[in-house]
């Protein structure tokens, strides 16, 4: 459900009993009732002599009786203790984060504007159920009446509309008593207005006319979701985020940063990160323009972490404190720093002071061992990405490739959200074996004992849309893969191609204005885009979230003295009840059996990268044949001269089949091989490396299937010109990998 700002905090204060300005105001509400009316400017003499006081007295004796002996009631029982009162917050302020004015300002109006709009006379406040001139009123009331007419307002005596926290008033449960810790608004893009700006993504495509505004038609975040799903793979995994960002806060509540024990569940969040060129960002700055840099420094300032010292900025001269590599990176003080501002100028707790104890001697320190430091907890990304892949090698080949060639990988319990953008290079073959082939990815990916949740990114390619038609994209292949498995689908071919104009005409750019002179990557105002519609799903889900979460923490606070905030320890779930969502029992190709409950599994695969230079596969035997490095992520096999054969060792599981990965191209002169099994050349099968389309990926091929299981060698012989399917019958050919199932 949405929510106003969480800066926006209400009037309310605790009560207060002051005699005479209570039989007043209650005087007044009594007055009104009965017809009569009291000038507010009656005090004392006169407003004791007052002809309607005298018609009402015996009515009015017995009320303030009543009323004040359930102020009394209300005052014993459920007033907060003077450590938890509550103060009216700076703009700046936040219940769980430091978000400065300087971080939300980008995401919409500055606050002081914003307080000017709240402040302005001909701004309704159509939750407290007020006109205008009741506002204009009220503002004119002494501090003392303002409290008792708060009192009557907030239906303490039975009268009027409860006014709710800004936040809360669209949440589920109209009594929420926690506050919101997300750092912007959950109302719809749609209700945006000076007063209530929306999430940053809102804010951005939909600014007032005079703020610079996007390029982008503000429909386009809508039209981009081809799939949303249900989402609830997506929230429960960002809820562990959530948890170990909501113990900063806590740490720092409490002062107890340097505290050595870690809370259950205060883990590191890992983002996985697969796909092909783009996003290996091709053409643009990882550290700050690629898609996954926008959305890992959306993580860092919406679920920002103790261990969060590298921020990304918005580019490498944002920042004086910049390094040469794009990555804005702040000390363990600073670190510190930022965590210990959250949630105490909110709560009326008085600030964590410095020790004015003297310092133990030398021979104390000698004597007290330090102990071991508390591991603190980040936002980690995680880029397995390979330029010229499609989904069916990371079906096959991911643990191979994570392990290969990235040895480096704190992996941890493993990845928590993952990210697949492979709509480009899934292109090819465009028919049911795509679907089969991302039907294994997705699978293999939910079968991670980490239980990760998976988003499907879907990029754009200008080339590819102006040489196929739009029922060619590989997302038509995906959707009912990403369908059975319940995963989303979040396109920029829906977003740029679709029937809704995508840039504004007054923006005067053209289409190939966001992609780079070969028309087949995004450039940094396409990466933009990118990160931007990852960015609005994350927001719609944290939202979600949150609704959730401020509904379990006010039903624990109601009755008690406990702080406003959420508590993760008590709010969320641990990470052992977390409810996954089950495989289906059966592959999408198979036909329904209610009888069968059987799990399907998916065959072991057995993966060589045999071009790449760290791989420790070496030939049985080798003519012709040697490694050659394009680039880091592009390394071959490569052979020249026809005849050339390398054969290699392999065994082969229940699956029985053999995949052969290789280069796929108009460019490269590249030609055919001969691939056959135990030497038995004549029941080869040929393999061509030449194709007439404009792109070049790596294209894994299932060459043979029911081989029998057990050990099996596995040979390549390079065809001569006359058997090539080059038109100027080149003969070079590049292997990437030998695959076995």
């Amino acid at each position: 459900m949405p929510y106003e700002p969480p800066f926006e905090r209400s009037r309310r204060r605790p009560p207060s009993l002051f005699p005479s300005r209570l039989i007043v105001r209650t005087f007044n509400a009594v007055a009104r009732i009965a017809g009569g009316h009291v000038p507010r400017g009656v005090k004392g003499r006169a407003f004791a002599s007052h002809p309607t006081l005298n018609s009402t007295r015996p009515f009015l004796v017995l009320f303030v009786l009543a009323t004040a002996c359930f102020f009394l009631l209300i005052r014993t029982t459920t007033a907060p203790s003077p450590s938890t009162t509550l103060r009216a917050p700076k703009p700046a302020q936040h219940p769980s984060f430091d978000f400065d004015a300087e971080h939300l300002a980008p995401h919409g109006l500055p606050f002081e504007e914003e307080r000017e709009m709240r402040e302005r006379p001909d701004v309704h406040d159509d939750a407290a159920g007020l006109d205008v001139e009741e506002e204009e009123g009220l503002s004119e009331l002494s501090e003392e009446e303002e409290l008792v007419d708060d009192l009557l307002e907030d239906d303490v005596l039975g009268s009027g509309p409860t006014r709710l926290h800004p936040s809360l008033r669209h949440s589920n449960s109209q009594t929420s008593l926690a506050q919101p810790f997300l750092p912007f608004t959950c109302e719809p893009c749609s209700t945006l207005s000076p007063s209530h700006p929306a999430p940053p993504t809102c804010a951005k495509y939909s600014r007032p006319s005079d703020s610079p505004a996007s390029p982008f038609n503000p429909a386009i975040l809508d039209r981009a979701a081809l799939f949303p799903g249900s989402g609830s793979e997506v929230r429960r995994v960002l809820k562990r985020a959530m948890k170990s960002s909501l113990y900063g806060a806590k740490r720092s509540r409490e002062g107890a940063e340097a505290s050595e024990d870690k809370f259950e569940d205060e883990d590191p969040f890992r983002i996985l990160v697969l796909g092909g060129s783009v996003s290996n960002c091709r053409g643009v700055d990882e550290k700050t323009a690629c898609w996954h840099a926008h959305m890992l420094r959306w993580f860092q300032q919406t679920l920002p972490m103790e261990g969060d010292h590298d921020l990304v900025p918005p580019s490498p001269l944002a920042d004086p404190r910049t390094s040469s590599d794009g990555v804005q990176r702040l000390g363990a003080g600073q670190g510190k720093a930022r965590m210990a501002k959250r949630a105490v100028e909110i709560i009326n707790l008085p600030p964590k002071r410095k020790s004015t104890s003297k310092k133990k001697s030398s021979k104390s320190k000698k004597k007290t061992k330090k102990p071991k430091h508390r591991g603190q907890p980040l936002t980690r990304l995680i880029n397995a990405s390979k330029s010229a892949t499609g989904s069916a090698f990371f079906a096959y080949c991911l643990e191979q490739e994570l392990t290969t060639r990235r040895k480096n990988v704190e992996w941890g319990k493993g990845p928590d959200l993952i990210v697949i953008e492979v709509g480009i290079n899934d292109v090819w073959p465009l028919s049911e074996v795509a679907t089969r082939d991302f039907e294994k990815l997705l699978r293999t990916l939910r079968s991670m004992p980490s239980s990760p949740a998976i988003i499907i990114l879907e990029a754009a390619s200008l080339l590819l849309a102006q040489t196929t038609s739009f029922t060619s994209n590989a997302e038509y292949l995906h959707l009912p893969a990403a369908q059975f498995y319940d995963v989303p689908i979040l396109s920029a071919k829906q977003a740029l191609f679709g029937p809704t104009p995508a840039l504004l005409p007054s923006s005067g750019l053209k289409i190939e204005d966001i992609f780079l002179p070969d028309l087949h990557h995004p450039n940094e105002r396409g990466h933009e885009l990118l990160g931007d519609l990852l960015i609005t799903y994350l927001e719609r889900q944290a939202c979600e979230i949150q609704a959730e979460i401020l509904s379990k923490a006010s039903a624990r606070i109601r009755g008690t003295d406990s702080l406003p905030v959420v508590d993760a320890e008590l709010d969320i779930e641990r990470r052992k009840e977390e409810v996954v969502l089950p495989l289906p029992h059966r592959s999408l190709f198979d036909p329904f059996n209610p009888g069968k409950l059987d799990e399907y599994k998916l065959p072991e695969p057995t993966c060589l990268q045999i071009g790449n230079d760290k791989s420790t596969v070496v030939p049985k035997s080798n003519t012709g044949w040697s490694k050659y490095a394009w680039a880091r992520d592009k390394q071959y096999l490569v052979a020249d001269k026809p005849g050339s054969k390398v054969t290699f060792d392999v065994v082969v599981g229940e699956g029985g089949s053999i995949l052969v990965d290789h280069l796929r191209s108009r460019f490269y002169n590249l030609g055919n091989v001969l691939v056959y099994i135990d030497g038995e050349r004549s029941s080869g099968k040929t393999i061509e490396g030449y194709w007439d389309l404009g792109w070049s990926i790596g294209v894994p091929t299932e060459v043979f299937t029911g081989v029998k299981a057990g050990s099996h060698t596995v040979t390549f012989e390079l065809l001569g010109p006359s058997l090539s399917s080059h038109p100027l019958k080149k003969t070079v050919f590049r292997l990437i990998g030998l695959i076995t199932t």
